[in-house]
């Protein structure tokens, strides 16, 4: 099997507990994110990671595909890694249970950079002003050939002379190719990504590139009650 996407989600989030579960127009939240995901052509096997029977059952009663992780694993990425571990699979992609709307062709493109030879791979979308001044919105600069120089919660590059080059906001998807993965969940947390709580800058401080796809398409995460406010309208998309 070539390409596996996995849909880490726990029970207890802090901010919104059962999150995966809560009810959205009619579905639950991980019923919205897995069909999404398994609508991309490039992408295997959709399964989704979970510590919880209830959300097992719940995808069950979809005809979704789940797996049993540990309740005490580090992050999502090593849940991911977990799922994964006795899977026969070259590429993995891993898919936030939070992240309801998604732009499928940028999965695409997270895939076709994997078998181009990047070793793990994410994608950005272009920031607004509201997104510079909030620390929950990630940012993330590029080099010009398209791989991540670093990524930040801070206003990135501070526009000294603005025009010159676009702030770009990170979306929480990742592929990574197995030895990448394997890799990446072996190391320590690093000292940057201690200090601005971002597992992705461990893969920087330790010498591996991160390939970023630009997407054009849409995205909406839900960290909070309120997020779901904010779901684009009307919903769901046509």
């Amino acid at each position: 099997m070539g390409v596996v996407a996995v849909i880490p989600a726990r029970y207890a989030s802090t901010r919104f507990p059962g999150k995966p579960l809560v009810d959205v127009c009619g579905k639950p939240m991980i019923r919205w994110v897995y069909e999404q995901v398994k609508g991309c052509a490039s992408i295997d096997r959709v399964i989704v990671a979970t510590d919880d029977e209830r959300i097992k059952d719940a995808v069950a009663s979809f005809g979704g595909d789940a797996v049993m992780t540990p309740a005490d694993c580090p992050s999502g990425t090593d849940r991911v890694a977990l799922a994964i571990r006795d899977m026969d699979c070259a590429y993995i992609i891993n898919v936030q249970g939070d992240q309801v709307l998604l732009d499928q062709a940028s999965l695409d493109g997270l895939v076709g950079s994997l078998r181009q030879g990047s070793p793990m791979a994410t994608i950005a979308a272009k920031a607004s002003e509201e997104d510079a001044s909030n620390p929950d919105c990630v940012k993330v600069v590029c080099s010009r050939s398209g791989y991540a120089l670093y990524f930040s919660r801070s206003a990135i590059p501070f526009a000294r002379n603005p025009g010159n080059a676009p702030m770009l906001r990170h979306i929480g998807i990742y592929g990574f190719s197995r030895d990448a993965l394997t890799l990446f969940t072996s190391l320590e947390p690093s000292p940057l990504e201690r200090t601005e709580s971002l597992e992705q800058l461990r893969a920087l401080e330790n010498g591996i590139p991160i390939r970023v796809i630009v997407a054009e398409g849409m995205f909406h995460e839900v960290n909070s009650p309120k997020d779901l406010e904010g779901l684009p309208r009307p919903w769901p998309l046509s």
